[in-house]
């Protein structure tokens, strides 16, 4: 493993990495362990990791990404964000987790969800045969199922089995992605972390999301401490103007980037993915009036730029040494 001198993580500071589909899948992969690896110097906490079958959002296996991630890194904790459960076979995918935690020495983070909606997971869900329209009842077998094998032991008809290696460390790091406020009670209730998006499409996201966790907190009953992770994209620069030229400069040189989100112009993608943009005391501002942001334990970054540019890693340090103290988690930390 290699040996690096890292700064301190920074608690709840995290980022949240896409990898875009490309015709050199081992470059762009090759990149975003490059951005793991800056991210463990610069005292990210954890590094997300977004999964995503047949659309241009994320990669198909988080998790070879962040066992492969775990041997270039050796503090920085590891997270999925996240798996559609319904795509795998549970005991599957408690082992496959398990060995992932194992060769990280415990780092990984098991986010999970339902799937991306608005279109995005309708290929998958046909690729593997399944009906989208059925996919709450088969996210909650598939969680009750997953669950069940990451206790460890499972039926093996004759006799019980055990799970090899043992996932039962990964229950206490379960979290649970979700926009339905019916959802966030029932994850409060299982005492698993709270994962939301960068944006709500039912209105202004963060009064929208603040609601979500009211739900979840008023539900959760757990002994540990409550965990709520907010996603959300940032473009740090000297000033509005320079963060719009930067976004410009990308769309003109990868334009199918943006037309897969169905973005005409750099303006309108900047908008409808709910981007904070600008000089960092401007990105501060706009993220301290986010009213989730605020009552949120883990922040997890992402910059809308090619993971390879020098503008990506500038963001990245940025995000840590100027954005990150302006907020409540970095503010408590100054104080300490």
């Amino acid at each position: 493993m290699t040996d690096f001198v890292n700064r301190a993580p920074r608690p709840g500071l995290s980022l949240f990495l896409q990898t875009p589909a490309d015709t050199n899948p081992a470059r762009v992969y090759g990149e975003a362990l490059d951005v793991v690896e800056q991210a463990e110097r610069s005292g990210y906490e954890v590094a997300w990791i977004a999964e995503a079958h047949f659309a241009p959002i994320g990669l198909p296996s988080a998790l070879t990404f962040l066992a492969a991630a775990a041997q270039r890194t050796s503090s920085i904790r590891l997270g999925t964000a996240i798996i559609p459960v319904v795509f795998d076979h549970p005991i599957r995918l408690a082992e496959t987790a398990a060995v992932t935690d194992y060769l990280s020495g415990g780092r990984l983070e098991f986010g999970v969800g339902k799937s991306n909606g608005r279109g995005f997971s309708t290929p998958a869900f046909q690729a593997f045969e399944l009906s989208e329209d059925n996919k709450d009842t088969l996210y909650d077998d598939s969680l009750a199922r997953l669950k069940f094998a990451l206790e460890g032991v499972i039926d093996g008809g004759d006799k019980p089995l055990n799970v090899y290696p043992s996932p039962r460390p990964l229950l206490s790091r379960v979290w649970q992605a979700t926009a339905t406020p019916g959802n966030a009670e029932a994850i409060g209730r299982s005492g698993d972390g709270l994962l939301l998006h960068r944006l709500a499409f039912e209105g202004d996201t963060g009064p929208v999301q603040s609601a979500l966790i009211d739900r979840y907190l008023e539900a959760y009953s757990a002994d540990a401490a409550p965990r709520i992770g907010v996603s959300r994209a940032v473009l740090p620069a000297e000033s509005r103007a320079d963060a719009l030229a930067l976004i410009t400069a990308d769309f003109a040189a990868n334009p199918r980037q943006y037309t897969g989100f169905g973005a005409t112009s750099p303006e309108q993608f900047l908008k409808q993915s709910n981007v904070y943009y600008g000089s960092p005391d401007e990105i501060g501002e706009q993220l301290a009036d986010d009213a989730a942001v605020a009552r949120s334990t883990d922040y997890l970054f992402s910059i809308p730029l090619p993971n390879a540019s020098r503008e990506f890693s500038e963001g990245l340090r940025v995000i840590a040494d100027e954005i990150y103290p302006r907020l409540p988690l970095g503010a408590a930390l100054a104080t300490r």
